[in-house]
């Protein structure tokens, strides 16, 4: 059986001194790692101290890098370089580190003579044959001449020596638009080194782009999966490693982003598996599948004393109605139809962080019905995501190693609890329940019959890593970001959903960027962030019901409805109906989709109806200025 893939990091992609990356580095379960030089120049270490302190923290040096402008068209400055880069031999020796990257030139000086770079490249290989080294050649995506990874491989095939090979960076490569299918052409045992880097589809420079915006793998929108196909493809069995420029990272807590890193590979290595990929490479990682979920069934609000009656007036008024009360916490139980919301305001749950109003409306759990949540812990672990077996009170077996809920924490105040099929009944013996009247019971009067989808305020620094656990675990696919301007700003939007096939159910969640507050949890936006969209069959008649249990509708401009009746040329019955309710409306080619909002509850939390029709996929967010205008009124009043 083959060895598993080996994982490595650029010290680059961490913040922090060289000594507090390479603990970090250690502790997330990386075997390797690239010195950027920059980082090492920096370093008090001696060469023997760095390679005394990876050893003893079990790493490998895999790379040092990189090297600029080898190649050049000065033929004193290339005998300059020779001698630099012997140097960099000589201090490799000492490193313990056997592979050098040289990278094109971008420089006004770089040779444009393929016969010259050749002859340039053997010199080098030569020399680094007599030192005992490796050189991977890196085509830069702003390389001067050589800027593809096609073209680099042309170099070295035709210097033809066994020290010199190229280095496959995914950012490079795809940054560009090249057809990555070329690299099956390469033998594997030419390609020397593999870096990988995710990104968001950006219109800028790509420079910039490169040293400003990659992300870890599962984090951007380039197709990784694929890329590593073709390089796993070619035999290569070399380190798969990242190579991360983000001016986040640079200034996140560094063992936090080392985690995500390893995760990140584990998940693409789980991709290319999936994939099946022919057999003689490095053994891929893989997770226990997923198993099937039914969607959100229950939620937790924490809301303190001074703002847990504004939360129970509004979901009165949405048509929830309590049930109960738990024995032994301030715990209040709401239901509506199959939907059901806990009231917490049991001390210590409620988030006071520097920064934020006391007891703000903060959603602390989303409840997930899964028909084996046990399968789901073991696929968070297997992948580094923490997860917290739940036993819940009055369950058939308190001892019992199948767990009522398994915990996945997601954000700094938000988790995803799986609860398995007998979850429910454990839950509820831990309340006082109340018998409603016959005109309220569980099966009558229900306008909501799911939830549509939940959108949870985000840090910038948090957000990366949030992306990268709903996709790693829960495989969501996230839709193309947006940024959502309205009357007080403009915020980064991200939808992720998780369709099943076969069974109708569907997973949104929305991520929104606000600033974060020194306790890592979101500031508050004026107007709200986070809310929970009710899915219904018939949004007229919840609204009708809505208002016979006391809902006010926003009050929307005339002029948004003008809008669209110039844009969309909707029936006026149907628009007066739409205005007389205040649902707003959206279509695209594939259906249609109509919403009503509440104003928000104790300043940040908000309530959603919301009515998909056809394939409508998307969230109305060009109603989100018009939205966000009627709350910020309704909030003065």
């Amino acid at each position: 059986m083959s060895a598993p893939v080996r994982t490595s990091i650029a010290t680059v992609s961490l913040s922090g001194t060289l000594e507090e990356k390479l603990d970090a580095i250690a502790a997330a379960g990386f075997d390797g790692f690239e010195v950027f030089e920059p980082d090492f120049v920096a370093s008090p270490w001696s060469p023997k101290e760095l390679r005394t302190r990876a050893a003893d923290l079990g790493l490998t040096l895999d790379l040092y890098q990189p090297f600029r402008d080898f190649d050049t068209v000065d033929e004193a400055q290339f005998a300059r370089n020779l001698v630099r880069v012997q140097r960099k031999f000589e201090l490799m020796d000492q490193l313990g580190c056997e592979t050098l990257l040289v990278c094109s030139s971008p420089l006004p000086t770089a040779s444009h003579d393929d016969g010259q770079l050749t002859e340039q490249f053997g010199a080098l290989a030569e020399l680094a044959s007599e030192h005992g080294k490796k050189v991977a050649y890196e085509a830069l995506a702003w390389g001067a001449h050589v800027n593809t990874y096609g073209h680099a491989w042309q170099i070295v095939e035709g210097v033809d020596h066994p020290s010199l090979g190229t280095c496959l960076d995914s950012f490079h490569i795809l940054s560009r638009g090249d057809d990555p299918a070329g690299i099956r052409e390469i033998p594997g045992e030419k390609i020397f080194f593999l870096q990988l880097a995710d990104a968001p589809f950006l219109a800028m420079d790509i420079l910039q782009w490169s040293r400003h915006h990659r992300n870890f793998p599962g984090q951007g929108s380039f197709d990784l999966s694929a890329f590593a196909q073709h390089v796993y493809a070619t035999g290569y069995d070399g380190p798969w490693s990242l190579e991360i420029f983000n001016d986040v990272f640079r200034r996140a807590d560094t063992q936090r982003t080392a985690i995500d890193a390893h995760r990140s590979l584990l998940h693409l290595e789980e991709q290319v598996a999936a994939a099946n990929p022919a057999a003689g490479g490095p053994t891929l990682f893989t997770a226990p599948e997923r198993t099937p979920l039914e969607g959100i069934v229950s939620l937790r609000i924490a809301a303190g004393p001074a703002k847990q009656d504004q939360v129970h007036s509004m979901l009165s008024r949405v048509g929830f109605h309590l049930v109960g009360r738990h024995h032994d916490h301030d715990l209040q139980l709401w239901r509506h139809g199959p939907l059901t919301v806990a009231v917490d305001a049991t001390a210590g749950t409620v988030w006071t962080a520097p920064g934020l109003p006391a007891d703000l409306p903060v959603l602390t759990q989303i409840g997930i019905r899964a028909t084996e949540p046990e399968v789901w812990g073991e696929r968070a672990l297997a992948l580094e995501v923490p997860a917290t077996r739940v036993q819940l009170p009055g369950s058939s077996d308190e001892n019992s190693e199948v767990p009522d809920v398994v915990r996945l924490k997601v954000t700094d105040a938000t988790s995803i609890d799986l609860r398995g099929p007998g979850s429910a009944a454990a839950w509820e013996s831990a309340f006082e329940i109340y018998p409603l009247p016959a005109e309220r019971n569980r099966e009558q009067g229900a306008v909501f019959t799911g939830i549509d989808h939940v959108a949870l305020a985000v840090p910038a620094e948090s957000w990366d890593g949030i992306m990268l656990l709903l996709r790693s675990v829960f495989e969501m696919q996230p839709h193309e970001g947006q940024d959502v301007t309205d009357s007080v700003g403009l915020m980064r939007s991200q939808a992720l959903t998780l369709v099943q096939d076969g069974d109708g159910h569907t997973l949104r969640i929305s991520l929104n960027m606000v600033e974060g507050s020194r306790s890592g949890l979101p500031t508050v936006r004026r107007g709200g962030v986070s809310h929970v969209a009710f899915a219904c069959e018939n949004i007229f008649g919840a609204a009708a019901s809505m208002q016979d249990w006391g809902f006010a509708p926003l009050p929307i401009s005339p002029n948004y409805y003008d809008d669209l009746d110039a844009r969309f040329g909707l029936n006026s019955e149907l628009l007066d109906r739409m205005r007389s309710a205040g649902i707003l409306y959206d279509a695209d080619a594939r259906g249609e989709f109509f919403h009503l909002f509440t104003p928000t509850v104790g300043g940040d939390l908000f309530f959603e109806v919301v009515q998909r029709v056809g394939g409508y996929e998307g969230y109305g967010e060009v109603n989100s200025a018009v939205r966000l205008s009627a709350q910020l009124r309704a909030n003065q009043t």
